[in-house]
């Protein structure tokens, strides 16, 4: 995924703030345990947002515990405790990784192209573990990913019609539990998809004209230069309905564990990314370069 999902850390309570933290390096001891180093590589904050989301109907109480890692060697870190929600996150985010090196694969060309054919052959094992472990979310991923090809391939003008590809992507990894909640929380990841897909393809614009790969918005705009100003507002409007969709589902969760951080991420996290990349503001990490600290 892309990392744009995170939380506003100015707003956030401290010990809220190490919450968030604790999630993350616990899912990064998940992807290790269940998957080897390999997968841990590609540990975003988008995933531990899922990971949040998914394990909000537990108990309010985390378990904690202290570990060392590979990033942090001497000093044990305070990680959140193996738990259903780390180790469904951990399944999400190698089905979902390894989609994207093939998506890469079929997109890209030259160094980038041979990169992805290395990464889904070094992801190969993993891959197949969490298929095995997530087969129904696999498959829903394939169908949405040959769909979003060949709209790729025909130049597809209609922004809805990519995204809604590539939102079904990120819905396909939700349990399937049959009851209400599951219902919600495909909406929730459905349009939080949505958003990605969508922000992403504002912030490749530049990139994308000058290679001549294909981007929905240019296609939409039939944008002659990068310069994204006058769709801007449009845009913002789309983006801001994906939004609006994530917040509804979001009050109708009855999130019961780490609410208020998850109300942080999607009531002011997402806005402000949002306004940092239709602004050309946007810096990974809040520029700190440093992926994993908030």
């Amino acid at each position: 995924m892309f990392g744009f999902i995170r939380p506003v850390k100015s707003e956030l309570k401290v010990k809220e703030a190490d919450r968030f933290q604790q999630v993350y390096c616990g899912l990064c001891h998940a992807i290790r345990a269940r998957y080897g180093r390999f997968y841990t590589m590609f540990l975003s904050y988008d995933m531990t947002f899922y990971a949040l989301v998914v394990g909000s109907g537990e108990t309010p109480k985390a378990q904690t515990e202290r570990r060392r890692c590979d990033a942090h060697p001497v000093t044990k870190r305070v990680c959140a405790s193996p738990d259903d929600a780390l180790a469904l996150a951990a399944d999400a985010s190698v089905l979902l990784s390894y989609h994207k090196f093939r998506d890469n694969l079929a997109d890209e060309k030259g160094a980038k192209r041979l990169l992805a054919a290395v990464l889904c052959r070094l992801g190969r094992r993993g891959y197949e573990k969490a298929r095995a472990r997530l087969p129904e979310a696999d498959r829903d991923i394939r169908a949405a990913l040959d769909e979003l090809h060949a709209l790729e391939n025909e130049n597809c003008a209609s922004m809805d019609r990519a995204a809604d590809a590539s939102a079904r992507m990120t819905a396909a990894v939700v349990p399937h539990t049959g009851d209400a909640r599951e219902r919600v929380l495909r909406q929730m990841f459905y349009h939080a998809g949505r958003w990605l897909y969508l922000l992403d393809a504002a912030q490749d614009v530049p990139e994308d004209m000058k290679t001549g790969a294909y981007n929905p918005l240019v296609q939409r705009y039939a944008l002659k230069t990068p310069d994204i100003t006058d769709i801007k507002q449009p845009l913002e409007r789309t983006l801001e309905r994906s939004l609006a969709d994530v917040c509804t589902a979001f009050d109708l969760l009855d999130a019961q564990r780490d609410a208020e951080i998850i109300r942080n991420i999607i009531f002011l996290g997402m806005p402000t990314v949002t306004r940092q990349v239709l602004d050309g503001t946007y810096q990974p990490n809040g520029g700190r370069g440093k992926h994993g600290s908030l």
